[in-house]
């Protein structure tokens, strides 16, 4: 009973934690480009956060080589931040972040019923996208390269360090990790419906104006 009744307790403060920077998602930062802008910017909103955690979490709990999910994502992300450089347009990436909260839900929730190597190409596209969401803080021309290659950097750690997180919190929560994983998924399933509507509010509402 206890156990149930702490699990109910957890649920409720996973949402919480979610829907409570609901306002903040996505938010990115208002800083100087530089390592700590960096460090700092996976931070900034709550589906940057989920995702990276998640994905950690996702590839210690379902992958035999735990490492693989993050470094995919790693990658992509590099990708990304080098499209934002090249100005590729890379339209509604906003959209994409938002669909990488759905689907990293989803993949806990269903876990190891998909190909292994299909998900990580998902997994390496939404990478992507959230590079190429803080490439466009170097949009300004002036920017030295030193600093916007320590901002990367700065990036890369935080996001390497987030995944661990996530990695360590499968081993910390053992025997409990299944039903915390399908707690976690549906969370982040509805938080990312939640972004995708008001993204689509925001943009119906730019094209009648």
């Amino acid at each position: 009973m206890n156990f149930h009744k702490n699990l109910l307790l957890s649920a409720a403060g996973f949402a919480g934690a979610l829907f409570s920077g609901l306002a903040f998602a996505h938010a990115g930062h208002n800083v100087s480009v530089s390592f700590i802008s960096g460090l700092l910017h996976p931070f900034s909103g709550v589906d940057h956060l989920l995702v990276i955690v998640l994905v950690g979490f996702w590839s210690t709990f379902v992958l035999k080589k735990i490492w693989i999910g993050p470094c995919v994502f790693l990658l992509g992300m590099c990708m990304g931040v080098l499209a934002g450089l090249t100005n590729i347009p890379l339209n509604f990436f906003e959209f994409g972040i938002a669909a990488s909260v759905i689907v990293i839900g989803l993949l806990l929730l269903l876990q190891n019923q998909y190909s292994s190597k299909a998900i990580l190409t998902l997994i390496g596209t939404f990478g992507i996208f959230h590079g190429f969401a803080h490439a466009q803080l170097f949009s300004d021309s002036s920017l030295a390269i030193s600093l916007v290659g320590q901002d990367i950097v700065g990036l890369i750690l935080a996001t390497a360090a987030l995944h661990l997180s996530g990695a360590l919190l499968v081993k910390l929560l053992k025997e409990k990790t299944n039903v915390i994983a399908r707690i976690a998924g549906f969370a982040s399933v509805i938080y990312g419906w939640v972004l995708i509507s008001q993204l689509s509010f925001v943009l119906l509402g730019g094209a009648s104006a």
